[in-house]
């Protein structure tokens, strides 16, 4: 195997330099035509193309980013329905054709201060970690790291029929029958449940200077009801999380938590718009003992460093389209891990390539407490509307309340290229 040395190291005044100087600072970056991750081969491997594959069975489409190696071998990623793969094709052009996918440090850095948009340079990361790992032929969680468990606990939303919301004996009913089931979670949002299906006042005549809103007395009965009924009805068999998608104020999250302490949630999730003010979220985690998680409408480091840094929440929930990557979200998940703050993804029905990238991660990472699975699409079990087409050659296969990896190189999972109607070269 040869070995090279890098000789463009910048030394801590030019690099401090270069960062000031913007986008110069993509010259104190290693170059991706070296191999610094070489590996046995009697041929080095380069990026050769980027396609944008469109997939089509009966009516449903989806789109893939493909990135395909000199060697043949290539990485698969589910592509935001977007408009600006023209953009990621020039990025390409300038940065990737030819460069050493193995690289995905130094590719990911290129991306970055090059502007890419963080839902493509999340897409090309996730695509680039199932490029090595088909070419090493490991599973990309070892790669990672390695495995720190043997499977990953996963969770749903679940709620009674819509005529049985405010009948107590449904919720204990429910909570019964889920306490059966091991590991079993549920997620539950009242607040939505009650202003959509229950034909009452949700919320105060008041308008907070952030936007959020005030729940009525009756509405924070019901989340209490919920909760204390689902609690009645499973005991401590059964974890239980709020999901408030950011529609109260801080003041109206407290009050609500301050009745929900008792019944010992996993977490309330999103109680405040966290893109409005995580200060009203981090007022929101001080003032009470239930845990609070938040992250779904955040982006890459930036928007999760401010988060830890403000500790304004304790469970981070990863966005799979939107958290720059495995490369990216493996940083977030250590300076949570400083904090002592826990992963949670969050998934609520993107592309199923996300969510096995999220599980690649979760599976290396320790201070991951679950992983979202709600509208997972190439999953049998999973529901039937979103599963009616599959695209996969192997479908995603989920044992109740856990999942356990393929073990397969690459993310483990793959898209049959036989439902490719439209593929277009990018770069």
């Amino acid at each position: 195997m040869d070995h090279h040395v890098m000789s463009n190291q910048p030394n801590r005044r030019n690099f401090l330099k270069q960062s000031a100087l913007g986008g110069a600072a993509l010259a104190g970056l290693p170059s991706l035509g070296l191999p610094q991750f070489a590996f046995a081969s009697d041929k080095m491997s380069r990026i050769e193309a980027l396609e944008l594959l469109v997939l089509q069975r009966n009516r449903e489409q989806r789109r893939v980013l493909k990135v395909i190696s000199s060697t043949g071998v290539a990485g698969y990623a589910d592509f935001p329905d977007l408009d600006y793969a023209p953009a990621l094709g020039g990025v390409a052009k300038e940065h990737l054709i030819g460069a050493n996918p193995f690289a995905v440090e130094a590719i990911w850095s290129k991306m970055r201060v090059a502007g890419v948009l963080c839902s493509h340079r999340t897409a090309l990361d996730y695509a680039l970690w199932d490029l090595v790992g088909r070419e090493t032929g490991r599973p990309v969680y070892e790669l990672l790291g390695g495995p720190v468990r043997d499977r990953i606990r996963i969770y749903y939303y679940g709620k009674p029929a819509k005529q049985q919301l405010e009948n107590e004996d449904a919720w204990r009913d429910m909570g019964r029958q889920l306490a059966k089931q091991p590991g079993a979670v549920v997620k539950v949002d009242p607040w939505l449940n009650f202003e959509r299906f229950i034909d009452k006042k949700a919320w105060e005549n008041v308008v907070h200077e952030r936007g959020g809103k005030i729940p009525t007395e009756e509405n924070m009965a019901f989340n209490e009801m919920v909760f204390r009924c689902l609690r009645e009805g499973a005991g401590d068999k059964l974890d239980l999380i709020h999901g408030g998608h950011g529609q109260c104020s801080a003041e109206g999250a407290i009050a609500t938590c301050k009745r929900l302490e008792q019944y010992d949630l996993l977490w309330m999730e999103e109680p405040v718009a966290p893109t409005s003010s995580m200060d009203d979220m981090a007022k929101v985690a001080s003032a009470t003992t239930v845990p609070i998680a938040t992250g779904e409408n955040l982006q890459g480091l930036e928007d999760f460093t401010r988060l830890i840094d403000k500790r304004a929440a304790s469970v981070l929930n990863l966005p799979p389209p939107n958290v720059g990557g495995l490369t990216e979200a493996r940083k977030i998940a250590t300076l949570a891990e400083m904090r002592g703050m826990q992963i949670a993804p969050h998934f609520f029905s993107y592309g199923p390539l996300c969510w096995v990238a999220m599980a690649n991660l979760c599976m290396a990472t320790p201070n991951v407490l679950i992983l979202e699975a709600n509208s997972l699409r190439e999953n049998p079990s999973g529901p039937r509307s979103l599963n009616k087409n599959l695209f996969f050659k192997e479908p995603i296969k989920i044992d109740g309340y856990y999942f356990a990896p393929s073990g397969k190189p690459g993310l483990g999972y793959e898209y049959d290229e036989k439902f490719v109607v439209s593929r277009k070269r990018l770069g």
